[in-house]
């Protein structure tokens, strides 16, 4: 069985502290709402593409150009479901 949505949520906040230098107070307070991009932790397209390729390392997976929208970064919550469904598709395909 694969990391819980919550475990993901956690990597992605220690990717942006650890490896983005974000925030900590940002992050720490951040919720499934968040915004990454703009407003809320502010990351630029080359952070985004930065925290991708973290969470491709992290947790095995692959993410498609296709998917790195703005979409895919408009919050917390909408890349933790992402990295969530990545992870699952890995295990029922090995």
């Amino acid at each position: 069985m694969g990391p819980s949505p919550q475990e993901i949520q956690d990597a992605i906040k220690r990717l942006l502290v650890d490896d983005l230098q974000a925030d900590s107070a940002v992050i720490a307070g951040a919720d499934l709402t968040t915004g990454l991009l703009g407003r809320g932790v502010g990351l630029d397209s080359v952070e985004a593409l930065r925290l991708a390729l973290g969470l491709e390392r992290t947790f095995d997976i692959r993410i498609p150009d296709a998917d790195l929208t703005a979409a895919l970064f408009a919050t917390l919550g909408a890349l933790t479901e992402y990295v969530h469904r990545k992870t699952r598709e890995r295990e029922a395909n090995p």
